[in-house]
């Protein structure tokens, strides 16, 4: 278990439900995760569509996930629509709004034991998100969700499963109730319901108390670290001492992935790339004989990431003169870390080479390369699956991005704390440190970022829905550190802005 980036955000609903299905086989091979030819297209198929596999411990039956949604609509919504918007996930378009359709980011797989669909979830629930423009919405595959709540619904799982009036028989019954309105299949469904409710319950309940730290998590953020530490404890019942101040990290884009040798934001995580792209799915769940015999989903997951690419123009106006300036702005101050970007026909060819910059240097906020702690380095790197393969260390620093699309990843920064590349401009102190973002409002494309409003000190206004508060005071939140950008004269911090629209 290592702590890289969340490529594969599964369900977070560590179930083994095929357990207590008499002689059924406890791992659930469904034809869609069956060895084929190692490509990136395979890959692409797996981060868009199926994701990581290993449903009977990644996911959950789909009949018993209705009747949750039936159960405690307080907690999950009462259908696939409500969970959406309860958790920051993007409806599917193509869906036009049918309350039974899936949003992104979830895909229903058939268990070839029991012929019931099971719900797991695939890499586009946390790394895909929507640009909102006046032209309309732009669905971005790879890009990171600003607006998913990953934290909220692990948070609300652990809520239903440990509560005192959760029962197997009410739970079978709306579960045979809803698949015969769905017309879902739902073979064996008392079984599967005593089976899931028997391992889910008391892991749900051990789990509750550590999950509760995480409830103050905004959109868009996970405590990566942390939660392979909780996760790497459960495997190797050896508690994993952590910090008080959570290392809060934004969910990333994958477009920098083909530049990378490492996938964190502080390059904590080394190894095997194979290993790095899908070991985070022990982190929700997969075990690690599915692991090993599905080596051939890491591959082409790598393949494909290594190989991402999209076109994804700045849909603004751009000032082609100050471009020129502000390139060459860029390549004198900027390029060292962030890399050089030269069009070549209709492809952008890039010259970087990954490092980390110590903390001393880049000034950001240091919570989250803290979060690699002694203690946690040797844990991880003695758990026996990965040794060979992977190791952790801490860094002491954070490693700069490529920068290619840095116009639509607004928020910016490891923990998303700057809401525009205006705000980066802006030098440290004079950035607002408590501001609302907005984020249903169109994109800005005039800051280049989202949409935010400085708050003064005292009493937070009524927010919208999809408004949240950022307050830079929160250990892991601060504001401060990278000011290059803001080192330049004004003049050229705004030709800099305007050539990054063009990368």
């Amino acid at each position: 278990m290592k702590p890289w980036l969340t490529l594969a955000v599964a369900a977070v609903v560590p179930l083994a439900a095929a357990a207590a299905l008499g002689c059924a086989p406890t791992v659930s091979r469904p034809a869609e995760y069956a060895e084929r030819p190692i490509s990136a297209e395979a890959g692409a198929d797996y981060f868009l569509r199926t994701g990581g596999g290993d449903p009977y411990a990644t996911g959950m039956a789909y009949p018993l996930f209705l009747a949750l949604m039936e159960s405690y609509p307080e907690e999950l919504g009462r259908d696939w629509n409500e969970l959406a918007d309860k958790f920051g996930l993007i409806r599917d378009p193509e869906a036009k709004g049918d309350p039974k359709a899936p949003p992104i980011g979830f895909h229903l797989t058939t268990d070839p034991n029991t012929g019931v669909p099971w719900v797991v979830a695939n890499c586009q629930l946390c790394h895909a998100d929507r640009v909102r423009l006046a032209t309309g919405d732009l669905i971005v595959p790879g890009l990171g969700n600003k607006r998913v709540r990953p934290h909220a619904y692990q948070n609300a799982l652990a809520r239903i499963g440990s509560h005192p009036g959760l029962d197997a028989g009410r739970l079978s019954a709306v579960a045979t109730r809803r698949a015969r309105e769905w017309r879902v299949p739902w073979n064996k469904g008392d079984a599967i319901v005593k089976a899931t409710l028997d391992v889910w319950s008391p892991a749900m309940k051990a789990a509750k108390p550590h999950l509760a730290r995480y409830d103050a998590a905004l959109p868009g953020r996970m405590a990566t670290i942390e939660s392979f530490a909780l996760a790497l404890a459960a495997h190797t019942k050896r508690p994993i001492p952590m910090p008080d101040a959570i290392g809060w990290a934004k969910v990333p884009d994958v477009r920098s992935f083909p530049f990378r040798e490492t996938f964190s934001y502080d390059g904590s995580g080394y190894g095997s790339p194979q290993a790095l792209v899908l070991e985070a799915d022990f982190l929700f769940g997969a075990r690690p004989e599915w692991y090993r015999e599905h080596m051939h989903i890491a591959t082409s997951m790598y393949l494909y990431l290594k190989s991402f690419t999209r076109k994804l123009p700045f849909p603004g106006r751009i000032d082609v003169e100050r471009v020129a300036r502000g390139r060459s702005a860029f390549e004198a101050s900027c390029a060292h870390c962030h890399g050089y970007y030269v069009d070549h026909g209709d492809e952008k060819r890039v010259s970087y080479r990954e490092r980390v910059v110590p903390m001393e240097i880049i000034g950001t906020d240091p919570v989250r390369a803290a979060a690699v702690t002694p203690a946690f380095v040797d844990a991880a790197n003695a758990y026996e699956l990965v040794r060979g393969h992977t190791r952790v260390r801490n860094t002491g620093g954070y490693v700069p991005p490529v920068l290619l699309d840095v116009w639509a990843r607004g928020v910016l920064g490891h923990a998303g704390q700057w809401p525009s590349l205006e705000v980066l401009a802006t030098p440290p102190a004079e950035r607002p440190r408590r501001f609302v973002v907005d984020t249903e409002g169109l994109y800005d494309l005039q800051r280049v970022g989202v949409r935010y409003e400085a708050l003064p000190e005292g009493p937070v206004r009524p927010l919208r829905n999809g408004e949240y508060v950022y307050d830079g005071a929160t250990p892991g939140l601060g504001v401060e550190g990278h000011p290059f950008l803001s080192d330049l004269p004004p003049d050229e911090r705004g030709a800099v802005i305007e050539y990054l629209k063009t990368i």
